[in-house]
């Protein structure tokens, strides 16, 4: 593994409204921390980019950036695929599909984010926008061409019909390979890996997980 270069993201986004108030989700960062740290372990050089409020590796070789906003994550991603020839990106942050482009207060529209407190007694109506989609974006920031990507999809309760669609819509945003969970039996059964050449392999833990992914970096290292 020493030589390999690896980007994870991890965590959730904060998207402001006002000067307190975001629209987040409930990830926690934990399965990116746990990826850092086992590929930190296996002697790769691990870039992680997770959210402030994210739990963090314990490695101390990880290199650790944070961000708050789905842009600063992009740029971040930017930055380090720009100046880095990383091998394998693990996007595992839970970015959201929304921004908040406006927010009405008492029929007054307002462009968000606002920078005062919003007034508690106020009527308010808060408009969403289609945040960028990072994921389709991140082997064009490469300048290792040849980088592998690995990206997570999280569904609730799906059909076997509904995963397929949705690993697929993964794969065709650029993906070599796509981490599935779903909620309704992620305490039973950790995630599946899936591979654009159709194979599909069961991970019973968050350890186990972690390590078949290290497995894939030996593929994706760069040539010594």
């Amino acid at each position: 593994m020493n030589g390999l270069k690896v980007l994870i993201t991890s965590g959730g986004t904060r998207e402001p409204i006002d000067g307190v108030r975001v629209i987040t989700n409930s990830s926690t960062g934990a399965t990116g921390a746990t990826i850092a740290d086992v590929f930190a372990r296996d002697g790769a050089e691990v870039f992680l980019v997770c959210a402030e409020s994210a739990l963090k590796p314990t490695e101390s070789s990880v290199v650790q950036h944070t961000f708050v906003t789905a842009n600063d994550l992009d740029t971040a991603c930017q930055k380090i695929l720009a100046n880095h020839d990383i091998d394998m990106i693990v996007h595992a942050a839970a970015v959201s599909d929304f921004v908040v482009g406006s927010v009405a207060i008492d029929g007054v529209t307002h462009i968000a984010p606002l920078a005062m407190k919003l007034p508690s007694s106020a009527a308010l109506s808060i408009h969403l926008r289609p945040g960028k989609k990072i994921l389709p974006h991140l082997k064009g920031y490469s300048r290792h061409r040849a980088v592998r990507l690995v990206g997570f999809k999280l569904t609730d309760g799906a059909s076997e019909v509904e995963v397929q669609r949705a690993i697929q819509s993964v794969l065709t945003s650029g993906a070599d390979w796509v981490v599935h969970n779903d909620l309704q039996t992620i305490n039973t059964h950790r995630a599946s890996v899936w591979a654009s050449d159709g194979s599909v392999v069961q991970c019973s833990s968050l350890d186990h997980l972690a390590r078949h992914l290290v497995r894939l970096g030996d593929d994706a290292r760069q040539p010594s």
